[in-house]
């Protein structure tokens, strides 16, 4: 070695690339928590200030956790109306409303995603454009039309259409997209073995379909549940009310007790949340799969 040559000395890196990634990972988990903590702060609040004691309700803010909670409120809140009458006229509503878009969704996707028919692609364009056509335009059109066949002041206005399409032509779409991305190679096997589209449609695409079925039934679900405006205007007979006109109608009863309020509103939301949170894995891969593919 010359004498001019200096000693290439190696320094070891002051992480390793593991710890690095590790350290990466953990700073995006907090900063994820503490994005998630803002999210459930105001779920946090309601539920704090059902809690609450009438005194400590006027504290506001300085009084954020209540020292004594109050569980009777919830009890207050579903013995003080007819809750379970509205959470019956609900549920009778959603699930036949699930059902139909189910259905409607899933035989009109496949019909556009796998069957060669004239004018396919023409009808699927205009059924895009619907998606543009906002709600206020077809209101009074269709209260009309319900007038006349006798339909008002009953169910059959929230429930009949989405057994025809009428819950949303993003289904429609995004089960074709789901559709699409299946191998055409299970469907033409099936094909040579005589299967028919039917057999193909109930024995081979459904159950292949099962994420994007689940965001239907999803989206649709809290699309009805949360729906107060149609039932406001179809159902006139308080004991057919559902549980968002219940709970306006409750608001106005205890205007000044915000603990019964809030209890009454957690009640509302808990059944989203819990089918949310069953269901999230499928609700989630049913958006990824649709997006990516076709």
């Amino acid at each position: 070695m010359l004498e001019n040559e200096k000693e290439v000395v190696y320094k070891k890196p002051k992480y390793t690339r593991k710890q690095k990634k590790l350290f990466k990972a953990i700073f995006m988990h907090i900063v994820l928590a503490f994005i998630s903590l803002l999210f459930i702060f105001p779920f946090l609040w309601m539920l704090f200030t059902a809690l609450k004691t009438r005194p400590e309700l006027l504290e506001g803010f300085n009084q954020f956790l209540p020292k004594d909670p109050q569980w009777v409120n919830f009890k207050i809140a579903v013995t003080t109306v007819p809750f379970l009458t509205y959470l019956k006229n609900s549920l009778i509503i959603v699930v036949l409303a699930v059902t139909g878009t189910l259905i409607s969704s899933t035989v009109t996707a496949y019909a556009f995603a796998r069957l060669k028919w004239p004018g396919r692609d023409t009808f699927f364009i205009v059924m895009l454009a619907t998606m543009m056509i906002p709600m206020q335009v077809l209101l009074i059109p269709t209260y009309i039309m319900y007038s006349k066949i006798g339909w008002l002041g009953t169910r059959l206005p929230l429930i009949v259409p989405f057994f025809f399409g009428g819950g949303s032509a993003f289904y429609i779409f995004m089960l074709r997209q789901f559709f699409k991305g299946i191998p055409k190679v299970l469907t033409e096997s099936a094909i040579i073995d005589g299967a028919s589209h039917f057999k193909i449609f109930l024995k081979i695409m459904l159950p292949l379909s099962v994420p994007a079925l689940v965001t239907v039934a999803l989206f649709t679900f809290m699309m009805v549940w949360n729906d107060y405006f149609g039932p406001l205007i179809y159902l006139s007979d308080p004991d057919q009310w559902t549980l968002a006109l219940g709970l306006k109608a409750f608001q106005g009863q205890f205007t000044n007790r915000f603990d019964l309020m809030m209890a009454a509103s957690i009640l509302v939301m808990l059944p989203t949340i819990v089918i949310f949170f069953f269901a999230q894995k499928q609700f989630i891969e049913g958006i990824t799969f649709s997006g990516i593919k076709g």
